[in-house]
C-alpha cells in the first residue's frame, strides 16, 4: 500500500477547484461577466464643426457577440449652442445585422434647451442624447452597423462637434 502526501493531495484539490469555478463562472459572454457594465461608444468627429451634406450619411459599426441580453442604442450629439441654427434634426436609421437583415426606424433631435430639459452641458458644449433602439435583442452576432441619415433642411449645419453611437445593457 503506497503513502499519499496530503499536501500533495491538498494542491490537487486547490488546483481543481479553481479549475472548475473558472470554468463554470467565466463564460465568454455571460451576463454575469461580460454584460453587466458593457458599454460600446463609437465616435465620428466633424471636420470645423459642420455637418456637412458629404456626411449626411453615416455608418457605425460595432461588434456584438451576446445573442441573449437587451441593449439599448442611443445617439449622442455633442454641439455648439451659439453657433446651433437649428432647431431639430430629424434622421432616419437602418440598423444592419451580419447575416443582411435590416430594421429601420426614425427619430429626432431636440437641439432647443427650452424644448428638451435633458440636454447636458458638458465644458460650455451642449450634449444632445436621443435613444433609437432601446431593448434591442440582436439575433445573430457579429459586426452590426447602425446608418444613420440626416434629414436637416440645410446642406451645411455649422456648430457640430461630435456624433457618437452608444451601445449599453439596457436598463430594466
Amino acid at each position: 500500500m503506497r503513502k499519499i502526501n496530503i499536501q500533495h493531495g491538498l494542491w490537487a484539490i486547490i488546483a481543481v477547484s479553481v479549475l472548475a469555478f473558472t470554468m463554470f463562472s467565466c463564460k465568454p459572454y455571460s451576463k454575469k461577466h461580460v454584460c453587466k457594465n458593457f458599454s460600446i461608444e463609437v465616435f465620428h468627429n466633424f471636420p470645423n464643426t459642420n455637418w456637412a451634406f458629404e456626411e449626411e450619411v453615416l455608418d457605425f459599426s460595432f461588434d456584438i457577440e451576446d445573442t441573449t441580453t437587451l441593449f439599448d442604442i442611443s445617439l449622442v450629439l455633442l454641439y455648439d449652442t451659439a453657433v446651433t441654427t437649428l432647431k431639430d434634426i430629424p434622421l432616419s436609421l437602418t440598423l444592419s445585422a451580419p447575416d443582411g437583415m435590416k430594421s429601420f426606424s426614425s427619430s429626432h433631435f431636440l437641439l432647443d434647451t427650452k424644448d428638451n430639459p435633458d440636454i447636458k452641458m458638458v465644458n460650455g458644449k451642449a450634449e444632445a442624447t436621443v435613444l433609437v433602439y432601446p431593448g434591442r435583442k440582436f439575433k445573430v452576432p457579429g459586426t452590426h452597423t447602425l446608418t444613420v441619415y440626416r434629414r436637416a433642411e440645410k446642406a451645411d449645419n455649422y456648430g457640430f462637434i461630435s456624433l457618437s453611437t452608444k451601445v449599453n445593457v439596457a436598463k430594466k
